[in-house]
């Protein structure tokens, strides 16, 4: 059952019994003693003394003063009429209050109920007849008597029913709502009944009429009366007001106190060291976390101030900042600082400061807040080291060393007699190591490379490594040029000591370029470009050595890279040009074979040595291309003169060429193409084939010997000294080198290493071709000792197709076309 119709079910228990006992006095209502006065007295109730109500202080209820009309009407006219009236009065005044009908019903009950308690006790006690006496001489104890047990049985009565109500409405303890809702409206009752019983004793003494005459006085005591209870009600809220305030204070109180207790132990127990300072920098007050940062007790920092602990080189950003806050130009303010630990230690801290409010002090005292980030600055700077440095030497990386070649130059321009000066190394042949002895002893050699640099180094010089096996060296200041000089000079002597790599003993040399910076050089990237050039020079000029710049290098390298450009563009155009050169039986006096030659005619720098072009040709990848368009064009060149139909052609391979996989393929095609035999094709190796490319150009060669092609070594004597490949190789021939032929005088003196590698040959059995023949002497020398094979300027010139046909007796060809081929690397005249 729910708490509203519990209430509901009381509230018609209550209603039932009143109108019981309504019922009941109707019955017993005698008609005979009703008067003028007591229609008067019912008007008055009804209409004047339900309209005088006493609102109950604290709570949302009313007290009808006619309680004193029904208290009357009992005395002078019995409990029926009084307990009717009670009824009647209580259902008009609670109209104008409830908007329920049923609570109308309820209140009117409850008078009717209240009033016939009164009754009932009245009887029962023995009092009924001396109220209704009005208090004659031998009654009026009694008289008073009974006025007092009708203002306690209709007090109890009435606000007993009430307090049920509300104790079913609101779910509380019957006590504790009667006692603080209805116990102080006790007096309401008495006074009522005095006021009844006094009035009843005047109309015994003035009569009916004049007791009515006095109803405004006794309407004027109830109004003093209401003010009475207004002003309760008044002093009621005052000191619930007073309460209330009394309790937000307390609530306030409480939460202050909450708040520095919490802001005590967030100070206390804070992850970051938290302090007060004063103006003069002494500490005030620190925790727990700023002690273990620093390592001072609490005691030890308060006799100390925060400039002895701060470390000088930061000290006095830290005291410019304190000045800001105390002066009010800021509010606060963060930095990177150091302090100094107990154990003298350096320790790294995030320091923010803000001015703490004080109206009453000049100046405010400051909050120190203070993270320890040791750790965090350990680590940028290992990130910062890792960004800067070689991984695998420790050496500083290619950005340092820009950055500090920049800075160098800007001291140059801003310091007379300042200098910059880079040396730009390269290993020679690293390469080599990596690919015969793996990358592991390749990484060591590197790392022991970077120490012997180190040790050939001034100390105000810096060594990076750019990558791979370049460095550089950046020496800067006031020296003298010798003593770059003197760097140089002691790297290639350390270099000449071998290196022991775990059980390997391996040399290394290294290729040097040198640059002095000067006013054409603003930015580092100049001063790298033409500290490559020279390192390059050095190269050229037979490595293991070092070159210093000059412009004359600057040219070469605009030069060269003109020619790259415009080797492109020829090579897409096809403007090499072949000439061909005739190898001469010498025991038949015949040509047998013609030698391929590349010729380039630049527009602007006229011919180009082939030497020149080929090399740059092998190092920007453009060799394959151009060895095409060779085999291509000599294909079908030679094949359209009939006179040279028994002839062979002699071509050269790259070692570079042996890399491609599909070289045999691409051979055959263009052959193929062309109509021309593989056994007519005589192809031309160096010796450094077999060391780059050892196992791959065995096969291919031997591949390439199966299908007809003949394969001659070029060069001899002049490359790799393993004489072992020639009997691993298909080789049908070796060539002497024109530097060997060009030995032996007009006289015929000075063959000997020829002799020695005509001996050889024929003890391999293997022919052998002279190159660079110019003289009759040079000839009959090759003949004597049995060379088959001769070519030269004192047979014929490297020609080109035309002037072969001539030559050869033949008519001009006319012109041909051609498209791509093989990758064939021409012999250079």
């Amino acid at each position: 059952m729910t708490l509203s119709s519990k209430t509901d079910r009381y509230m018609a228990t209550v209603i039932v019994a009143g109108a019981l006992c309504v019922l009941i006095s109707i019955l017993n209502f005698d008609i005979t003693r009703v008067d003028i006065y007591l229609l008067l007295l019912g008007v008055f109730a009804i209409l004047v003394g339900s309209r005088i109500t006493l609102r109950i202080p604290k709570f949302k209820s009313h007290i009808s003063v006619s309680d004193t009309f029904v208290f009357l009407a009992l005395l002078l006219y019995g409990g029926e009429y009084a307990t009717i009236l009670a009824a009647v009065e209580a259902a008009a005044s609670s109209w104008r209050f409830c908007n329920r009908k049923l609570t109308v019903f309820f209140n009117a009950a409850t008078m009717a109920v209240s009033t016939s308690a009164v009754v009932v006790v009245l009887k029962v006690s023995g009092f009924y007849e001396a109220v209704l006496s009005h208090g004659s001489a031998n009654v009026s104890r009694d008289f008073i008597i009974g006025l007092s047990l009708i203002a306690l049985v209709q007090f109890l009565a009435n606000t007993l029913l009430a307090s049920a109500y509300d104790v079913l409405r609101d779910s509380t303890s019957l006590t504790e709502t009667w006692k603080s809702k209805y116990l102080w409206s006790y007096i309401t009752y008495f006074v009522g009944a005095g006021s009844a019983g006094i009035m009843v004793q005047m109309a015994g003494y003035m009569g009916l009429g004049t007791m009515l005459a006095v109803f405004p006085v006794i309407g004027f005591i109830f109004y003093t009366y209401r003010m009475y209870l207004k002003n309760v009600e008044i002093s009621v809220q005052q000191a619930e007001q007073a309460e209330q305030y009394a309790k937000i204070l307390e609530s306030q109180s409480n939460a202050l106190r909450e708040s520095e207790d919490r802001f005590r132990s967030a100070f206390d127990h804070a992850p970051i060291g938290i302090a007060l300072v004063s103006p003069l920098g002494k500490w005030l007050k620190v925790n727990r976390a700023l002690t273990d940062i620093l390592g001072y007790s609490e005691e030890e920092f308060l006799n100390i101030d925060f400039q002895s602990l701060t470390l000088p080189e930061d000290l006095g950003n830290s005291l410019i900042k304190v000045h800001e806050l105390l002066s009010g130009r800021i509010s606060n303010c963060q930095m990177e600082q150091r302090y100094v630990h107990s154990t003298g230690k350096v320790v790294w801290a995030s320091w923010s400061a803000s001015a703490a409010a004080d109206e009453n002090a000049a100046q405010p005292n400051l909050i120190f807040q203070i993270q320890d980030i040791t750790e965090k600055k350990a680590v940028e700077e290992k990130l910062q080291h890792d960004a800067t440095h070689d991984a695998l030497t420790g050496l500083p990386n290619r950005a340092l060393f820009m950055s500090q070649l920049g800075a160098a130059l800007e001291k140059s321009r801003q310091i007379v007699g300042y200098r910059v000066c880079v040396l730009f190394i390269d290993l020679d042949r690293f390469k080599y190591v990596n690919d015969s002895l793996g990358h592991l002893i390749g990484d060591e050699l590197l790392r022991e490379i970077s120490r012997r640099l180190r040790d050939c180094l001034r100390p105000s010089d810096m060594v990076a490594r750019l990558g791979g096996d370049e460095f550089t060296i950046l020496v800067e200041g006031k020296y003298d040029t010798s003593e770059v000089t003197n760097i140089a000079d002691r790297i290639q002597k350390k270099f000449g000591i071998p290196f022991d790599l775990n059980g390997h003993e391996v040399y290394s040399s290294a290729s040097i370029g040198i640059l002095h910076a000067s006013g054409s050089h603003y930015l580092p990237e100049d001063v790298m470009r033409d500290a490559d050039t020279a390192m390059y020079q050095a190269k050229r000029s037979g490595k293991a050595r070092h070159e210093t710049f000059d412009e004359q290098m600057h040219k070469a390298a605009k030069e060269t890279l003109k020619l790259e450009t415009d080797l492109r563009r020829a090579l897409e155009r096809r403007e090499i040009d072949i000439h061909y050169q005739p190898i001469y039986s010498l025991s038949e006096g015949s040509v047998t074979c013609l030698e391929t030659l590349a010729r380039w005619t630049h527009p602007e720098f006229g011919p180009i040595p082939a030497n020149r072009f080929i090399a740059l040709a092998e190092e920007i990848g453009l060799i394959d291309k151009l060895c095409e368009q060779m085999l291509e064009k000599a294909c079908r060149e030679i094949g359209r003169l009939n006179s040279a139909a028994g002839l062979s052609i002699s071509l050269n391979l790259s070692c570079r060429q042996f890399a491609k996989t599909d070289l045999i393929e691409s051979i055959d095609s263009i052959l193929a193409n062309g109509g021309f035999s593989h056994r007519r094709l005589k192809l031309e190796i160096t010796e450094s084939v077999l060391f780059e490319h050892h196992e791959r150009a065995v096969s291919m060669l031997n591949e390439l010997n199966g299908r007809g092609v003949q394969i001659n070594i070029d060069d001899f004597g002049t490359g790799y000294s393993n004489l072992g490949y020639l009997t691993q190789l298909p080789v049908s021939a070796i060539k002497i080198d024109r530097s060997f032929i060009s030995m032996i005088d007009r006289d015929g003196n000075n063959d000997d290493l020829v002799k020695a590698i005509i001996t050889l040959a024929r003890n391999l059995r293997l022919d052998v071709i002279a190159e660079g023949v110019e003289y009759e002497s040079q000839l009959e020398v090759l003949t004597k000792h049995g060379c088959e094979y001769a070519q030269g300027f004192y047979f014929a010139p490297p020609m080109d197709i035309t002037m072969l046909a001539a030559f050869l007796g033949e008519p001009s060809p006319s012109p041909i076309d051609t498209v791509g081929g093989i990758n064939i690397h021409p012999v250079l005249q």
